[in-house]
């Protein structure tokens, strides 16, 4: 639900300030309603109406050290599984030092989702970072990263989390395409034992832009595989919960003008478990205009 995780590295401006923002507005359908914090599927589809607004602050009072900050809400409105509405708003603070051989970064996420309009979950993501381009066709990024997660009528759930992730991109000569693979060693420790698990993430992701009626348009494809090992047997069970969940995404990105963009997404969820309810299949299909600026 709640993806707060670093893009593709970004080349800064050379202005001391500089902003933007974005406006979207689609549709989507889902195959199987969930909401995964909470171990829930329905095993039944509905459409949502999907808005998004975000903006973002860049200041750089000299060369090398850069400050970021920026807004986002997002929100997922269905047709039928009113119950299942969701909303999500994230304040971020990012400050970075370029050492030349290293490039040293802390960020701040902030997150307050609320369940059909009731509150849900607070969600803080504090991430040290280092990372380093190198060349024109080589960028690493190492991070480490705490988490701390407080539901609002589900103590047992309230979670700390540590986890260690490093991410390679190889760009083409060109800059217009790069593949990145990373991985995420996480161990998550909740106020209720059977909720504590040690997981693992695989991923890799294509992107590349190139011509296309007249316009440049960017095509992105990514896999990840994420493994999920809980400490404590499951109550009324002899053995531990597990989980290994695959996800295959494809996005097309559309220009309509200088500002405007269309983008079809398409996302494959695999979710397999020795725990039935946990245990499903999910498709989501998006469409989205968007406004940037």
């Amino acid at each position: 639900m709640l993806a707060l995780s670093a893009a593709a590295p970004i080349q800064a401006k050379d202005d001391a300030f500089d902003w933007s923002g974005k406006l979207q507005a689609g549709y989507q359908y889902d195959s199987n309603v969930n909401i995964r914090e909470l171990d829930q599927n329905t095993e039944r589809s509905d459409q949502a109406l999907v808005t998004e607004a975000q903006l973002g602050l860049q200041w750089r009072p000299w060369r090398k050290l850069e400050v970021k900050a920026g807004a986002q809400h997002s929100d997922y409105a269905y047709q039928e599984f009113t119950a299942f509405d969701l909303a999500i708003t994230t304040l971020n603070g990012e400050v970075s030092y370029d050492f030349d051989v290293v490039k040293i970064g802390m960020s701040r996420h902030d997150a307050d989702a609320k369940l059909a309009s009731s509150d849900f979950l607070d969600y803080q993501l504090d991430t040290l970072y280092l990372s380093r381009l190198w060349g024109k066709q080589w960028f690493t990024r190492f991070a480490y990263e705490d988490t701390d997660k407080q539901f609002a009528n589900l103590s047992e759930r309230n979670a700390t989390a540590k986890a260690y992730s490093g991410d390679v991109y190889w760009f083409t000569p060109s800059a217009k395409s790069f593949i990145t693979l990373g991985y995420t060693d996480h161990d998550e420790t909740a106020d209720d034992p059977q909720f504590s698990y040690n997981g693992s993430t695989l991923r890799v992701r294509w992107q590349t832009r190139a011509p296309l009626w007249g316009n440049e348009h960017t095509w992105q494809l990514g896999w990840q595989l994420e493994n999920r090992d809980y400490v404590q047997p499951m109550p009324d069970r002899n053995s531990a919960r597990d989980e290994q969940r695959q996800s295959v995404q494809a996005k097309w990105q559309i220009p309509l003008s200088e500002a405007f963009r269309f983008t079809p997404k398409l996302e494959y969820v695999d979710n397999q478990s020795n725990f039935t309810d946990v245990d499903y299949q999910e498709t989501t299909a998006s469409l989205n205009f968007s406004v940037h600026f």
